[in-house]
Formats: structure tokens, C-alpha cells, sequence
């Protein structure tokens, strides 16, 4: 017998779809809401993109590639969240230490010849306790040719464990670096 015609297999259907959409959404705002200056900062407008906002590329980012679990246990995974995006060189970070309410970042600051211009990039380095929603940046200026930042966390930040992410944008703010994850720490 000649078989005619196939019928095609079905495609598996998402059990909750609209709701599993939905939670992803909410998941994805509630992390970026206390971060959202740096987001406001660190996803500026492209040139060949101008209709994007922050928020939504920051939130695009999250939903497409942060997002773990199945309905209803979805969660954002702060390891894979960025905070920003961009064409800045990030830092090689030698060492993290946190003791209570200090944390102290060291990096490799020698500067090649070829890259002067970037030894006056800025660093931002977030503090992000994500179960309490609270997150923090440096208040001092630390620049790439320092080699070293130290930061004190606020009132209240000192016992709770933070997810550390590092940022490098030029002295205009006009470009940055994708945001590094530095971890978890307790």
C-alpha cells in the first residue's frame, strides 16, 4: 500500500500558556525594578534601534535568556541577567571579598599602550539582594587605571546575601560594557 499523505505530529501545547507568559512578564519587571537606574544608564538608545526603550531591551533580555523553570515555579536567574549592554571592554577581576558590610573588588589595572583611552573608564558595581528587592551602587568614582574599589553597603544590606554585578561605562556615560556577574555572596 502507498501511503498518500502524512499527517503532520502536533505540536506538544503549553499547558497555561497565557499564564506562564504572564508570570514571565512579572517575574522579569519585579527584577528589574529596583535596578532600573542602572538599566536607565547601561541600555541606551542604539542608533539603528531608536524605537526600543531600556526597559524594554533590559526586559527583552531577561524573558529571552534569564528566565528558568516551568509554570508556576518560574524564577529569574540572576546569574544570566545583564544590567547592561554594550561595546565597553569589561574588567579581568582578580578578587571579590565581602567582610559583613565591605566589599572589595581587585582587578588587573595595567594599561596596554593600545587601550590608554580606556584607563579613565568608570565602574559601577551593584549590590542586588533580589529576594528583599533592594539593590545598591557605589557612591565614590573608581576608574579602570585604580585597580581596586571598595564599597560599604547601606543599613540594612550587611547580612543579607547579594548578587555582585560590575559595570564599566566612559567618562560621558554614553558607552558601557555588558555587565558581569561576579556571584553570589553570603
Amino acid at each position: 500500500m502507498k501511503l498518500l499523505s502524512k499527517q503532520k505530529e502536533r505540536k506538544v501545547l503549553v499547558v497555561n500558556g497565557t499564564e506562564t507568559v504572564r508570570m514571565k512578564f512579572a517575574r522579569a519587571r519585579k527584577f528589574i525594578n529596583p535596578v532600573n537606574d542602572i538599566i536607565q544608564m547601561g541600555y541606551t538608545a542604539r542608533k539603528r534601534n531608536l524605537r526600543k526603550t531600556p526597559i524594554g531591551r533590559a526586559m527583552s533580555g531577561l524573558l529571552q535568556n534569564a528566565m528558568i523553570g516551568t509554570y508556576p515555579d518560574i524564577v529569574v536567574d540572576p546569574a544570566k541577567a545583564q544590567l547592561s549592554a554594550g561595546v565597553k571592554l569589561s574588567l579581568g577581576v582578580d578578587s571579590v571579598d565581602r567582610q559583613q558590610k565591605q566589599i572589595t573588588i581587585v582587578w588587573n589595572s595595567a594599561t596596554n599602550v593600545l587601550y590608554q583611552d580606556r584607563a579613565d573608564d568608570a565602574i559601577i558595581l551593584c549590590a542586588y539582594a533580589v529576594e528583599e528587592e533592594l539593590a545598591a551602587i557605589n557612591d565614590e568614582v573608581a576608574l579602570r587605571q585604580d585597580g581596586t574599589l571598595t564599597m560599604q553597603l547601606p543599613d540594612g544590606m550587611e547580612k543579607l546575601p547579594i548578587h555582585l554585578y560590575l559595570i564599566v561605562h566612559d567618562r560621558e556615560k554614553a558607552n558601557f560594557s555588558n555587565s558581569q556577574y561576579l556571584g553570589l555572596f553570603i
